[in-house]
């Protein structure tokens, strides 16, 4: 994996990068080559960039995949590097959970492209740093630093989990969300002309025995109404696992925390077996720019964990060039809804003939 440009300009200043390291999600495998010159951990929330790190043989004892840090995974670090998440509300979530774990006089370097945001984050800097400025800019980068002068306050996870009621298609739902979960807090517009569509659908007669994937699960909001659907298991599947947990919190909120089985991938990979019904609001966007891939690769491997006559549902903006890949992969598919700026496509696995 190259280094993308926010890297780049931390290996400008990688001389100052000396002591305990960590990584607060990082992009790349920057974190590796650091390693070879100091002391260097990595805390990951995507699984993408968590295997990403595996492959290229970071120590598996200093990388971690979770919502949350765990104490016991580390401290007293003499300088933490987050990357500029594209929610602001992760940002603040991130330098709540790292603040603690800094030393007294510690830097906190804050890295993002231009697009990011990142301009816009040194007030959030400051709210827990002293002496928070740009320590360094290139290739519309931009790399803020700030120290620890005073205690942090402690991290208290619960103290983020967002709970609310949401009205949908015909339901009564409880949803839990954590920062960076998509459509945090909130109904998406596209997951509510989903679920609408879906409670039209006329499912197969034995549908609880059957089995249900939810791709790129985000808050648990289509698995669980699926669930109160069809009375089916669900299994919920995202590369971030903030989602997860949002989801498997939303299902516990619910009551029915055994409905679920939670799968951290990155596109399928993780997944086995085949599914009588796929749906999912696929992501779209990788960091701020349009991103076809995931959901091209997900089109392109979906159709072999599909049962035979198999469905798949597809939500997604208009614009999105969906029509062709999803042709290309299932033969076939049909727009079943187009208004409002989305559209929704089904395609089935194809009976042999």
């Amino acid at each position: 994996m190259n280094l993308n440009l926010t890297s780049q300009l931390l290996v400008r200043n990688e001389e100052e990068l000396v002591g305990k390291i960590l990584f607060a999600n990082p992009e790349d495998t920057y974190p590796l080559d650091l390693s070879k010159k100091t002391d260097v951990y990595a805390w990951c929330q995507s699984k993408t960039f968590y295997d990403a790190l595996l492959r290229v043989g970071f120590a598996d004892e200093k990388l971690f995949l979770s919502e949350q840090w765990a104490l016991e995974n580390g401290s007293d670090f003499d300088h933490i590097v987050i990357y500029q998440p594209k929610a602001k509300e992760l940002l603040d979530y991130l330098l709540a959970s790292v603040l603690p774990l800094l030393k007294d006089g510690g830097q906190i370097w804050l890295v993002g492209d231009n697009k990011s945001g990142v301009k816009s984050s040194m007030k959030r800097l400051e709210a827990g740093l002293d002496e928070v400025g740009k320590h360094d800019g290139a290739k519309h980068c931009l790399l803020y630093a700030g120290y620890k002068r005073r205690p942090a306050k402690p991290f208290v996870f619960e103290d983020w989990i967002v709970t609310w009621k949401q009205e949908v298609a015909g339901q009564t739902l409880t949803l839990c969300s954590l920062p960076g979960v998509f459509g945090h807090g909130k109904l998406d517009k596209g997951t509510d002309i989903l679920l609408n569509q879906l409670n039209q659908h006329r499912f197969m007669s034995d549908v609880a025995s059957a089995r249900l994937l939810d791709f790129g699960c985000g808050d648990g909001i289509i698995a669980l109404w699926l669930h109160n659907k069809t009375g089916a298991r669900i299994t919920a599947l995202d590369d971030s696992v903030l989602a997860l947990k949002a989801t498997e919190l939303t299902f516990a909120a619910n009551q029915v925390s055994d409905a679920v089985t939670l799968i951290a991938s990155n596109g399928l990979d993780e997944v086995k077996g085949r599914f009588n019904y796929v749906v999912t609001n696929p992501p779209f966007h990788s960091g701020v720019n349009t991103d076809y891939s995931i959901a091209e690769s997900f089109f392109m491997t979906v159709k072999q964990h599909l049962t035979l006559n198999g469905e798949l549902f597809v939500v997604a903006n208009d614009f999105l060039r969906y029509p062709p890949i999803l042709d290309a992969a299932l033969g076939s598919h049909t727009r079943l809804y187009r208004d409002r700026g989305f559209a929704i496509y089904h395609g089935r696995q194809p009976k042999k003939k």
